[in-house]
């Protein structure tokens, strides 16, 4: 069975990471799918089912590994391919050769409508590309919510600045490309870059370096590297716990969007859910805009919480290397969330009651592999009208108030407390 689905309905390809007959996300490595998009879009071609034309659109869930495999398989057959992005209610044009779609153009879900945004005033770009020894970094910069298709343009000058510099000359066999970046950008990056290189190899924190473009006999689409990582620190890995509905998921959002704008925070902070309820980084951005739109996704890829799920997401983290994860878990305590918390080094609990606090504080101490270290525990109170900050026996503790679904929450006093705590941590480990 493929780990990755794409079909074509009439412009559109719709893609998507499989699922069982049961319903059940397929958990694979990023190696595996950026294979099994290889191979089905190398059918498609073949047979002439995809046949290329003025404008190629693709709807659905993408990887950034994937985004590089599809653009190399994609990008010479269209005039112009535009990629989803549900924060917009939009596709946004990524690779162009035709006047009629601009880079960067936005195309309306439902309408079609085409809209090229102006050139934002003068302000730092939101994207970086540089050379880090022999790593090619393309990153998204540390800062502001910045839409994507402005992402994508920034993308361009800083790609193009470079191989203007001389400094991207595409000598090397390979090239290596690490960062924390966009799919929408991935797309313009792989197109812009794939023919210079024999291979292109993209950093997956949960498994190295994966080949996802490749004209050369010594490198495989889906290959791992064999690449030394030599880590010098220890990882701090954040698990966000407490029983349901207490806002877990929009707490880890605000404190992903505060953490990124820290400059003392480290590059390679990563943030992931450990749970299958639908919220993926989409959901909150999505939500904000377009509450309808992020309720019909959430359906749509909501899983259940398996045991197979469960040590899928455990090996995960476990596997990742970056200096600093942040991840939540769902709301019950459970042999699935032992196994998934136990990789955790901290914890913070987000909980309404004493005895629910008490209940967490119970599992992260004496009932994972090893207790983990609680940092802060948060009393979550939908009704209040402000945050509360407060410290007891080294512990951040407090109130964080009205965690609603959809809203930046990132200014709040709490939120920016607790970003803090947890990069001090990364500072001392």
């Amino acid at each position: 069975m493929s780990s990755y689905n794409i079909r074509l309905e009439k412009d559109t390809l719709k893609v998507d990471f499989a699922k069982t007959p049961s319903g059940e996300a397929i958990k694979v490595d990023g190696d595996q799918i950026v294979k099994d998009i290889a191979k089905q879009l190398d059918q498609m071609i073949s047979t002439g089912e995809i046949k290329g034309g003025k404008l190629l659109k693709i709807y659905g869930r993408i990887s950034v590994l994937g985004s590089y495999t599809f653009a190399h398989q994609l990008g010479h057959l269209c005039g112009a391919i535009a990629v989803s992005d549900t924060r917009l209610n939009a596709y946004v044009v990524v690779i162009s050769t035709t006047p009629d779609y601009p880079l960067g153009t936005r195309i309306n879900f439902k309408t079609g409508e085409t809209i090229q945004r102006p050139p934002l005033p003068s302000m730092e770009p939101s994207f970086l590309t540089y050379w880090e020894d022999d790593i090619l970094v393309a990153r998204i910069k540390n800062g502001g919510e910045v839409d994507g298709d402005q992402i994508l343009k920034d993308a361009k000058i800083q790609l193009e600045n470079l191989i203007n510099s001389g400094k991207l000359s595409g000598s090397k066999k390979l090239l290596k490309i690490n960062g924390r970046s966009t799919v929408l950008a991935s797309f313009f990056i792989a197109n812009k870059l794939a023919h210079q290189y024999s291979a292109i190899a993209v950093f997956d924190p949960k498994i190295g370096y994966v080949v996802t473009i490749s004209h050369s006999q010594g490198y495989q689409v889906g290959q791992i590297l064999n690449i030394e990582n030599h880590v010098n620190y220890k990882p701090v890995k954040i698990v966000l716990c407490g029983p349901p509905n207490t806002g877990k998921t929009v707490l880890r959002d605000g404190l992903k969007e505060v953490i990124l704008r820290l400059k003392s925070a480290p590059k390679d902070f990563y943030s992931i859910s450990g749970c299958p309820d639908g919220d993926g980084a989409f959901y909150s951005e999505t939500a904000k805009k377009y509450s309808e739109l992020a309720k019909e996704l959430k359906a749509e890829y909501k899983a259940k919480f398996t045991p197979e799920f469960a040590t899928a997401k455990a090996r995960d983290i476990q596997r990742i290397k970056n200096s600093l994860l942040l991840f939540d878990v769902g709301g019950e305590i459970s042999p699935e969330n032992k196994l998934i918390m136990s990789e955790a080094t901290h914890a913070v609990i987000l909980a309404k009651t004493e005895t629910e606090v008490i209940e967490w504080q119970n599992f992260c101490q004496n009932q994972l592999k090893k207790p983990i270290q609680i940092i802060a525990i948060i009393y979550s109170n939908y009704m209040a009208k402000e945050d509360k900050v407060e410290r007891k026996d080294s512990i951040l503790t407090g109130i964080v108030h009205h965690l609603e679904r959809g809203e930046d929450v990132s200014h709040r006093p709490m939120i920016q407390a607790l970003a803090s705590e947890i990069v001090k941590l990364v500072n001392l480990s």
